[in-house]
């Protein structure tokens, strides 16, 4: 029988493709197809369907492909009409049926006896996302990575082998968590295409749960990587994809959407819709506001909604409003010194104001404060890509000034020592 690795790479050379190609489509870094073939790691459950729709393959071939080789087995000898046609072949009359009946029965009765996650192991496994989701807010990018992937690891084996309908839900939603922190620390870190790949991961986790709230608060987080990196169009239609999902349901993930839809509009010069998101950002918020709120991962508390309002009226060119929520909101983050990458993003938003008011060493000079204030565990690509917007409002003229060039040297050398 041939090896697991010799199966998979013919598959995907039969779909037409190299290991890169196979990567592209999926989504995935070359690395993982790698690994797949080598047998080192398994495809997240997730990432099943879209494998076998990209070689072409049935649900049933693709599990024969990856399967482990066991010569002698009764399923060695129904995997090769499965890899020819996706499917077994039609039986003779002559007894074959009975034959594949016999061979079927005990890979029935292992997957139904496989669904063993007990109810203390997934209320562990809940347990550990929602400390996760607590401690996010206060620890490095680099440092929540670390923690997060071993319980990814283990929720995804537990994922992978066929459980009951509520359970198999419960450990989507897991998955959809783990993949959002794990999307979103990469974001902080500058880690684009990694980040897009689990904000890809995340969504399928969601869309799998049913779950619209969870569906909705995961597009309009990840609505935050165009925002920061790439094609601000891309950030509106994702947040208006998460309100789509909850159409005038008020609820953290449409507060947070519409306030990500606002901060995207006016950075394109938007004034009218920028408005409209602002007002449906702060009447979601209103209805949905939690009586005790936290500072937990996603949960869209006060602070966070000004934090977005900093933001988009900053773009507004409306620095007197811009102002006092600024103010106010960096009073709210003042409570608790352990977050601060978001006290950072406010006043970088209050430097391009000064910026755009032709203050230029002020606004220099608070750029400068901001960042070097900062850990340097937490001085991450998300801050230095909001500074050098800073960089950017300031007159071409006036880069050579002495404040401005001590900005643009703490941005190059901070981005040189993340590399």
């Amino acid at each position: 029988m041939p090896s697991r690795r010799a199966r998979l790479a013919e598959a995907r050379r039969t779909a037409g493709y190299s290991q890169e190609g196979l990567a592209d489509q999926l989504g995935i870094d070359r690395t993982t197809v790698q690994r797949w073939e080598s047998g080192d790691s398994e495809p997240q459950p997730l990432q099943r369907a879209n494998l076998a729709a990209a070689l072409g393959l049935t649900g049933e071939a693709l599990a024969a492909v990856l399967s482990a080789e066991r010569p002698g087995s009764q399923v060695s000898r129904v995997t090769p009409s499965v890899l020819e046609s996706g499917r077994p072949t039609l039986p003779s009359p002559e007894g074959d049926l009975l034959g594949l009946l016999d061979a079927a029965r005990p890979l029935v009765d292992d997957t139904l006896a496989a669904t063993t996650v007990s109810r203390g192991r997934l209320e562990l496994i809940e347990e550990r996302v929602a400390e996760h989701l607590m401690t996010y807010t206060r620890t490095a990018p680099a440092a929540m990575l670390a923690s997060l992937a071993p319980d990814i690891v283990e929720v995804q084996a537990v994922a992978a082998t066929r459980q009951p309908g509520m359970v198999q839900v419960k450990l989507s939603e897991a998955l959809a968590v783990l993949a959002l922190l794990t999307a979103d620390g990469l974001m902080k870190l500058g880690e684009i295409r990694r980040s897009r790949y689990w904000y890809g991961t995340a969504r399928l986790a969601s869309d799998d749960t049913g779950n619209l709230q969870l569906q909705a608060r995961v597009r309009a987080q990840e609505a935050m990587l165009p925002y920061y990196y790439g094609r601000v169009e891309q950030a509106i239609e994702l947040a208006r994809s998460a309100q789509a999902l909850l159409p005038g349901v008020a609820s953290d993930a449409t507060a947070l959407a519409a306030a990500a839809e606002g901060r995207a509009l006016a950075r394109l010069g938007d004034a009218r819709g920028a408005e409209k998101a602002m007002v449906m950002a702060q009447r979601y918020y209103d209805r949905a506001s939690s009586p005790e709120p936290s500072d937990a991962a996603f949960q869209f508390t006060y602070k966070r909604l000004l934090l977005y309002l900093s933001g988009t009226l900053t773009y507004l060119g409306e620095p007197v409003r811009a102002m006092h929520v600024q103010e106010e909101a960096l009073k709210l983050y003042d409570a608790d010194p352990h977050i601060v990458i978001d006290p950072a993003l406010i006043k970088l938003d209050q430097a391009v104001g000064l910026a755009n008011e032709g203050r230029l060493d002020e606004s220099c000079q608070l750029a400068v404060q901001a960042v070097t204030s900062l850990p340097d565990e937490h001085r991450t690509r998300v801050v230095l890509t909001r500074t050098q917007d800073v960089v950017q409002a300031l007159p071409e003229g006036r880069l050579g000034r002495p404040k401005a060039a001590e900005l643009t040297e703490l941005i190059a050398t901070a981005t040189e020592s993340n590399r």
